[in-house]
């Protein structure tokens, strides 16, 4: 797996032009070409002839959107499970359709995806040094750390005296004062 944003970012700029191209759009210079300015209809009328590299840059980008989209429903109505999967599949196509991360930061999102009082997460941070985060259940805390830690550092126990589980607790959201 690779990491290089500036490449990911050229790759979707080139699906853009691609879409365009196809849809017979007039094309903008790259550092002006965005996959916001095609719709998803676009894309799903002319994925199959994409690249496949450049139709899984896009397929993350709108994939993205969508669980954005119902991810501000399902926090709003509390629903932590349906959040939870959204979690999970947005780090899924981070890691297939996007493919970012690294075999060690993939080690400790499978690890969460077997841990019982989890209810998602994913990659945060750059791709091949950042952290995955996820959304926990209070009363597993415990259990959660053990679990993790031992999952991981039976696979990278060279990582033992670095790796670590942080908790902390969500405020209620930015707010003017």
């Amino acid at each position: 797996m690779s990491s290089d944003y500036n490449l990911r970012v050229a790759e979707c700029k080139t699906a853009t032009w691609l879409v365009q191209a196809y849809e017979n759009i007039p094309l903008k210079e790259q550092g002006k070409t965005f996959l916001r300015d095609v719709s998803e209809g676009m894309f799903r009328r002319h994925r199959d002839e994409m690249p496949p590299r450049f139709a899984r840059r896009a397929e993350h980008f709108f994939g993205e959107h969508k669980r954005v989209r119902e991810g501000i429903t399902a926090w709003e109505t509390g629903n932590l499970e349906w959040f939870g999967s959204l979690s999970k599949a947005s780090c899924e196509s981070s890691i297939h359709n996007y493919e970012c991360g690294s075999p060690e930061l993939i080690a400790i999102y499978n690890a969460m995806l077997e841990t019982p009082g989890i209810y998602g997460g994913r990659f945060s941070g750059a791709g091949s040094k950042g952290a995955c985060i996820a959304l926990v259940d209070p009363a597993q805390r415990e259990t959660v750390e053990r679990s993790i830690t031992e999952k991981y550092l039976a696979q990278y126990p060279q990582y033992k005296n670095s790796f670590r589980v942080y908790f902390c607790h969500s405020d209620d959201g930015a707010r003017f004062v």
